[in-house]
């Protein structure tokens, strides 16, 4: 436990750090000691929160490696063939090679390290009683909803094929701050867990300043300014529907996707053209869409070395042509189709460009890594919509936002959605998950320039091993 109130120490220094980091690894090494500095003042609370938000935003999380890299490698969003220096072994899910595995173990120590520190935060508020009740409700309410995160994510990429496998061995659901190795669950436990936490993440956050319905009397910057680049109420509730949609409880899902779609709009507008398109510093993020994001002071430098133009053929990700096309239907009105890819005097092929910094650094939007936006809530609501008609409006309400026309009735709208995630969230992580989630039994190739040529999938490919270092502790 002493080695781990100094990670917390660590965290702490990694936030706002108003005193100086020597001055809590000077303390006596005494557990209680170095507690009580720490959650006996509000300043060093913000501290530890702000730290955990700082370490999502790590290479080997959601700064790059579950948005950016290698989930978008496996949802075979780019190209990875075998010249390919690194990311081959990620698009074949070669699971056993000793570098993928090294990489999965890094993944997993540092999501389960960043529950740890969400645990000691909340059991530490709930003891020394530090803060009003109402900054506690809303530090507590991020925590409670980021644990979820965590958990869900780590489930999405770890645990069975859910649709095919519930009550499959997943993941430890870790509710305590001991550094432990935790039981493993059955998808279906952890899924429970999850929900349980998002209820009470909800009920803590219910006078959130975003919440339209609430009432905040907090006016304080750090618990009521900038709620898109924190676990808001509204993130919750749209964790909520991602949650119940993997799980399979449609109505559930749809009902907390319309909340969101129909309490939110004022918060999550859509992006207008002349932002994203003729802007001389362009929005490739949509970012009045965000409902939540981090803010990743490290993202230009990442795209740099991910996407720019400078690099090498065999250490560049990008996207062939021909696959661009076939994703977008070759429909260059479509806003994505415009705004995520350029052709550079340097290549051949269009670089991803979404992440590319732009020069007015004033730009609000300059850091955002998105983690869910208000079109995701349409696609689950059509998705889990009885009613078709009420289902294809939700669709084609994100197609009129991204310059396309509306469908007419009698599309298989399945089809449809299959192929919106796959031109809305490239780059973030997210159409991975989805292919897991339905059980595709072929993806398209993202090495070939066949737009039939599709790769086959299955638990083999779909599941990623659990880390020996958490086997071997079993």
């Amino acid at each position: 436990m002493k080695k781990y109130i100094y990670n917390i120490a660590s965290i702490l220094c990694l936030g706002l750090a108003v005193v100086s980091c020597s001055d809590y690894l000077d303390v006596e090494p005494e557990d209680k000691l170095v507690e009580e500095q720490v959650y006996g003042d509000e300043t060093n609370i913000k501290s530890v929160l702000n730290g955990v938000y700082l370490e999502l935003t790590d290479g080997n999380l959601y700064g790059e490696s579950l948005t950016m890299s290698h989930l978008e490698v496996l949802a075979q969003n780019f190209n990875a063939d075998d010249g390919h220096d690194w990311a081959n072994v990620y698009a074949t899910y070669q699971y056993d090679q000793e570098r993928v595995m090294r990489k999965f173990d890094v993944i997993w120590s540092a999501m389960y390290q960043g529950i740890l520190n969400l645990n000691d935060l909340i059991e530490n508020l709930e003891e020394y009683k530090t803060l009003d009740p109402r900054k506690e409700a809303i530090v507590k309410g991020e925590a409670y909803g980021l644990r979820a995160l965590l958990h869900f994510d780590l489930l999405r990429l770890f645990g069975p094929v859910y649709m095919e496998n519930p009550e499959g061995m997943a993941i430890p659901y870790y509710m305590k701050a001991e550094a432990v190795n935790g039981e493993i669950l059955a998808a279906n436990e952890v899924i429970t867990k999850v929900i349980q936490d998002l209820a009470m993440a909800e009920e803590l956050l219910m006078n959130d300043a975003i919440n339209p319905e609430g009432a905040s009397e907090i006016e304080e910057h750090f618990y009521a300014g900038n709620r898109n680049l924190r676990l808001n109420y509204f993130a919750v509730k749209a964790l909520q529907a991602r949650v119940h949609l993997y799980a399979g409880n449609t109505a559930e899902a749809n009902t907390a996707a319309k909340y969101v779609i129909e309490n939110g709009a004022a918060e999550f507008e859509w992006a207008k053209p002349e932002e994203i398109l003729t802007n001389d510093d362009p929005d490739r993020n949509f970012s009045s869409e965000v409902i939540f994001a981090l803010q990743n002071t490290n993202l230009y430098s990442i795209s740099r070395d991910l996407f720019g133009e400078s690099n090498r053929d065999s250490d560049i990700l990008f996207t062939r042509t021909a696959r661009i096309n076939e994703m977008y239907e070759s429909n260059i009105n479509d806003y994505r189709y415009r705004s995520f890819y350029e052709l550079r005097e340097e290549k051949t092929y269009p670089i991803f460009v979404k992440y590319e910094d732009v020069e007015d650094s004033r730009m609000p939007f300059r850091f955002m890594q998105p983690m869910i936006r208000i079109s995701e809530m349409y696609y689950i609501a059509a998705e889990t919509e009885t009613d078709s008609q009420q289902a294809l409006n939700y669709l084609n309400t994100v197609r009129v936002n991204r310059g396309l026309p509306e469908l007419a009735e009698g599309v298989e709208l399945a089809e449809e959605i299959k192929k919106e995630y796959r031109k809305e969230f490239i780059g973030e992580g997210q159409l991975f998950y989805y292919y897991k989630r339905t059980n595709a039994i072929t993806i398209p190739n993202g090495s070939s320039d066949q737009t039939s040529n599709t790769v086959s999938m299955g638990p083999e490919q779909y599941v990623v091993p659990l880390p020996y270092s958490e086997i071997n502790y079993q």
